[in-house]
């Protein structure tokens, strides 16, 4: 039955594409792009236009009023709402059709994460790496690469960042329990401290990655043959990681709206991806009863 209902909804998908390709892009309002809210069973998130035949490669990531969303499918792709319409998405000014992926916005919507494989200014090099652009008065400004202690070993997928500035990401490192681990860096003078892998709480000799960490901190999610959590204690310890079910069977990439309501995630299929949502409730039945 899974295999069925998933084979109509990318069916649906298809048609919505092929239909939004060749018509005007419709009046969207309301939040979440005006899309209809899905329940306990993930749906697939405004076919035809953040989930199209362009092959996903990140979840979706929301300002903080909810007025903007960011995703990335050949470039970070961005549309906001404008006298309570949606515009018809862009590409931001400041990546390339090339080497923009993985938008990630800091809690309080002044930063933007993302990977690039472009050159580091004056390099040649071409390299996936995390890069940070800023908002200023004018809108976002230039983006500037990460230093060496993030950037300078192999890392993959998502990044994400809490209130704090904490910066937690995936990465195949010195220090892995494993394979890939998910890393915590804290920041310091401006950029990072030295990361270091999460407990064994979280991290195994399987692939740990593409984090999301909640803005107060008080929980993790992150991708191990499907999504798994672990909620931070009372002394800053982490609980073991409980596997979130067969609804995320497969997932990876999740992000949780700023009002806490949906689970976003990036459901890879084998020649196109889409991006998949679902009500969070299952955040707070999941947390270890006091």
């Amino acid at each position: 039955m899974k295999t069925t209902t998933r084979g109509i909804w990318l069916l649906l998908w298809a048609a919505v594409t092929i239909h939004a390709h060749q018509g005007d892009f419709p009046k969207l309002t309301g939040p979440y792009l005006g899309q209809k809210t899905p329940g306990a069973r993930p749906e697939i998130f405004a076919p035809g236009i953040v989930s199209t035949d362009l092959y996903i490669h990140s979840s979706v990531s929301f300002s903080p009023d909810g007025s903007e969303i960011y995703w990335a499918a050949r470039g970070v792709h961005f549309s906001k709402l404008v006298n309570g319409t949606w515009v018809r998405p862009e590409i931001v000014a400041f990546t390339r059709s090339d080497d923009g992926d993985c938008p990630v916005l800091s809690p309080d919507g002044r930063k933007m994460f993302f990977l690039s494989n472009r050159p580091l200014p004056g390099g040649t090099v071409r390299r996936e790496r995390v890069w940070r652009v800023e908002r200023t008065s004018a809108g976002w400004g230039a983006p500037f690469p990460l230093g060496p202690e993030i950037n300078g070993e192999h890392l993959h997928w998502q990044v994400s960042v809490d209130a704090q500035g904490n910066l937690y990401f995936g990465s195949e490192r010195a220090g892995s329990k494993g394979r890939d681990d998910v890393f915590l860096a804290e920041p310091a003078n401006g950029g990072f401290r030295k990361p270091v892998s999460l407990g064994p709480e979280i991290n195994t000799e399987a692939h740990e990655g593409t984090p999301y960490i909640a803005p107060d901190g008080s929980y993790l999610i992150f991708g191990r043959e499907g999504l798994w959590i672990s909620y931070r204690q009372s002394d800053g310890s982490w609980t073991k990681a409980r596997n979130m079910g067969n609804a995320f069977q497969d997932a990876i990439c999740p992000y949780v709206s700023p009002d806490q309501k949906f689970i976003f995630f990036l459901r890879p299929e084998m020649t196109t991806s889409a991006v998949w949502w679902a009500d969070a409730r299952i955040i707070e039945e999941l947390r270890p009863k006091k």
